[in-house]
């Protein structure tokens, strides 16, 4: 990736893959790099002939992000100036492609896996968690809220034929003059309304009574 992202002046092989570069530039780039004095071998040349196996599902897996050591590490790298070493760490990253790939094929099933085991105790997860509980009571609330507010009245007035009935219960009988005013009052929702308030039989047929006085 330094050689693709920061070297200036060289090609790409898409095929190996490498950088497409000639044997003299490979020749003053170990020269620079290499130290016998400390036995140290220069990193890059095992990338001269082919560059790092499954380099496409490295490079989907890790993204932009790539560590060379120099100034960070990461929790399985092997900080080592030695060819074997380097070998090693292409190694791990490898299988670790692997597992991923293997991963994704396993179906899961019964118990949490132990990366969601990890999930759960992060405080970030927790948090996100939280959050999506509080706006699922939140809509719940409002939807409730909703559906009461848009629900019909209840219409505690009674119907005419019930009005008549309590009528009658009153002592006005059919055929009679007291009667035709009471139809003609009960068919009005607002007389039916006052008419059911009142509590007893007498206070009812009184009511009738003075509307029928009051016509006369």
């Amino acid at each position: 990736m330094e050689f693709k992202n920061l070297t200036t002046g060289l090609g790409w092989d898409e095929a190996k893959p490498t950088v497409d570069c000639s044997d003299e530039w490979w020749d003053e780039n170990l020269a620079r790099c290499n130290n016998k004095e400390k036995a140290i071998k220069c990193p890059h040349l095992k990338f001269w002939k082919q560059g790092p196996k499954f380099f496409d599902d490295m490079h989907y897996v890790f993204g932009k992000a790539h560590v060379s050591g120099s100034s960070a590490s990461y929790p399985e790298d092997i900080l080592s100036d030695n060819a074997s070493d380097e070998d090693e760490i292409e190694k791990i990253q490898i299988e670790n492609v692997e597992k991923t790939r293997n991963t994704g094929k396993r179906k899961r099933k019964g118990a949490s896996t132990g990366a969601e085991e990890k999930d759960e105790k992060s405080p970030f997860f927790r948090l996100h968690k939280s959050t999506c509980q509080k706006i699922e009571t939140a809509a719940e609330k409002i939807s409730t809220s909703v559906e009461a507010s848009s629900a019909p009245p209840i219409n505690h007035v009674p119907t005419i034929a019930m009005t008549m009935k309590m009528v009658k219960e009153c002592g006005v009988e059919e055929g009679t003059a007291l009667m035709y005013t009471a139809t003609s009052l009960i068919v009005k929702l607002d007389f039916r309304e006052i008419f059911s308030s009142l509590k007893t039989l007498e206070g009812r047929l009184d009511l009738i009574m003075r509307e029928h006085d009051g016509r006369q």
